[in-house]
């Protein structure tokens, strides 16, 4: 069976033009949306659509750009589509996975995915250690400040107050609490 994506960005856009060339081509059911195509999972009718196929189908879509914004989103979409089974084939490109051709376009998508994948894990890698040098810290805020902490730590030590009633006097749990002690402790004995 032929299966259909049809997609255009936005809904002042026409599907009508897609859904033609699908129509023409064979396809037995049409999947269409008016969606940005920037992420597989905000599109809901192509994961439908890629839930929809069987092993045997050939699910087809009038250009790469209509089903994907990316080498790796693309890649991605036709590992699914290969794990089940189903040929991929854009009418209006010459790539279609039933040909050797479009075998070896895969291929060479896979490569570039990684590459994709790389140089984005590279440039966010950069970008930590560059907000590291400027004193950005990560992680959730923390919950008491050290002046808080002084304090804490001199309810403790006049011995009036549990651990529990002090935690829960500044808000935090008993854990994050003597955890923080702990840590300021810890800074000062460097």
């Amino acid at each position: 069976m032929k299966i259909g994506y049809a997609r255009v960005s936005s809904r002042g856009q026409n599907l009508e033009a897609q859904i033609e060339i699908l129509t023409k081509a064979g396809c037995e059911k049409i999947f269409q949306e008016k969606k940005s195509g920037t992420s597989l999972t905000s599109r809901l009718e192509l994961e439908s659509a890629l839930d929809y196929v069987r092993e045997g189908d050939i699910f087809m879509v009038t250009r790469l750009d209509r089903c994907s914004r990316s080498t790796l989103d693309l890649y991605k979409i036709l590992e699914i589509l290969k794990e089940k089974g189903v040929e991929f084939k854009a009418t209006q490109q010459d790539f279609d996975t039933s040909s050797s051709t479009g075998r070896l376009m895969m291929g060479l998508l896979s490569v570039i995915a990684e590459f994709e994948t790389d140089l984005r894990a590279e440039r966010q890698a950069d970008g930590i250690k560059s907000a590291l040098k400027r004193g950005v810290k990560f992680g959730a805020k923390r919950k008491m400040s050290d002046e808080q902490v002084i304090e804490a730590m001199a309810l403790q030590k006049s011995g009036e107050f549990t651990n529990q009633q002090i935690a829960d006097e500044f808000g935090v749990g008993r854990s994050t609490f003597l955890r923080y002690i702990a840590e300021f402790k810890k800074g000062y004995e460097l």
